[in-house]
């Protein structure tokens, strides 16, 4: 199967990125989810390594967290993604972070749009802690998903 995000009618499908092709660091597991699953979608701009990048998570009904790399932005399998839930350009939203953000601190909801840009983590212990290592473990989301966002997305 090619490497990317797919929407059919009732599901998103996303198939992994080789480890070789995308690093260690980047690497995120192949899933499928039932499209009225999906409950928050938030972004997570990351240092990997040295390199500025961006995680797409998607966080279900049971509030697990489904992180998608950043080697799909610009892909057709994207733009139908944020088509389908009414996204702004997720290149756009990658954009309006400074580079001091990709430190692991920062993670910001942009679906639905009634949380849109509010914190998708509580602002805590976890979360500092998590900025000591994200440069070495990006793909890291430790911390307490923000009770104000997700009670009121899982009550949609």
């Amino acid at each position: 199967m090619t490497p990317g995000i797919e929407i059919t009618e009732t599901e998103l499908k996303f198939t992994e990125f080789s480890s070789k092709e995308i690093g260690l660091a980047k690497y995120c597991k192949s899933f499928n989810l039932k499209l009225n699953e999906i409950k928050l979608i938030g972004i997570s701009p990351r240092l990997a390594l040295d390199d500025e990048s961006i995680f797409i998570l998607i966080i279900d009904k049971s509030k697990r967290i489904y992180p998608i790399p950043d080697h799909i932005i610009g892909t057709k399998g994207l733009q139908e993604f944020e088509n389908y839930f009414k996204l702004s350009s997720i290149q756009k939203e990658w954009e309006r972070f400074e580079h001091e953000d990709h430190y692991g601190k920062m993670d910001k909801v942009i679906y639905p749009k009634e949380q849109y840009w509010n914190d998708l983590f509580e602002k805590d212990w976890k979360l500092r802690i998590r900025t000591l290592y994200s440069w070495i473990q990006p793909k890291s989301f430790y911390g307490n998903l923000n009770k104000k966002n997700v009670s009121d997305s899982l009550n949609r």
